[in-house]
């Protein structure tokens, strides 16, 4: 006798699909899931990570929505949307997104990080930094929660402490292409050029994008040899 197939098998099986990079059959077997329990909540947010992979930013939001609209209180929907709109251009909405979050899950380190990033985008960094450091306190070595910190230090002009922001990342990270990079563009305001050469240096052997990003900045573009 055949044993029935149960939605959670469509799961399992997009899982491999996912695994092996073939996301259009993901989507495929995720939305076979779906067609046999429409309020599966996990379906529609695996849906959405895999649009999101696939670039697909709308599609992703819609999934979310989805997920969240089946299970209110399903906290990774809630801060992974915030993330998609903040991608999207909507902080406004990514922050409401991200207080819901939290109010289910406080101690969650990811949505605090979204919390920063989204006020980071509406230009109120000092509250930015206070969420990246309420995700660092909880998760310690949170790399995007470190270089976000920097990022908004930066912004901030506080260069001395968002170089050791970035100090932290490059240490959790020491092939972050992005932070080297970052961090050159400080030193070189504080006038140590050796320091911003060595930093420019590293972003360009890991990352060679860099070299023409900084042939733009009449600035970096003096430490190029």
């Amino acid at each position: 006798m055949n044993q029935e197939i149960k939605p959670e098998d469509f799961v399992l099986e997009a899982t491999e699909y996912y695994y092996k990079g073939d996301f259009k059959q993901t989507i495929e077997s995720l939305d076979k899931a779906i067609a046999l329990k429409p309020d599966f909540a996990q379906a529609w947010y695996n849906k959405a990570i895999t649009y999101s992979v696939m670039g697909h930013l709308q599609d992703e939001i819609e999934s979310y929505e989805k997920a969240i609209e089946i299970q209110p209180d399903y906290a990774e929907a809630w801060s992974n949307k915030a993330s998609a709109l903040g991608r999207a251009g909507r902080p406004e909405e990514a922050l409401e997104c991200t207080e819901k979050a939290l109010e289910l899950r406080p101690s969650f380190a990811i949505a605090w990080c979204n919390k920063g990033a989204s006020l980071s985008s509406l230009g109120r960094d000092l509250e930015a930094i206070e969420a990246y450091e309420k995700a660092i306190e909880i998760e310690e070595n949170y790399l995007e929660a470190w270089f976000n910190k920097a990022v908004s230090l930066h912004n901030l002009e506080k260069p001395k402490n968002a170089i050791e922001a970035y100090n932290k990342a490059i240490e959790l990270n020491p092939n972050y292409a992005e932070a080297y990079f970052n961090r050159a563009g400080l030193f070189l305001y504080l006038n140590d050029l050796e320091k911003a050469k060595l930093d420019l240096d590293k972003a360009i052997m890991i990352d060679s994008s860099f070299k023409q990003i900084a042939l733009a900045d009449e600035t970096l573009m003096t430490l190029i040899s």
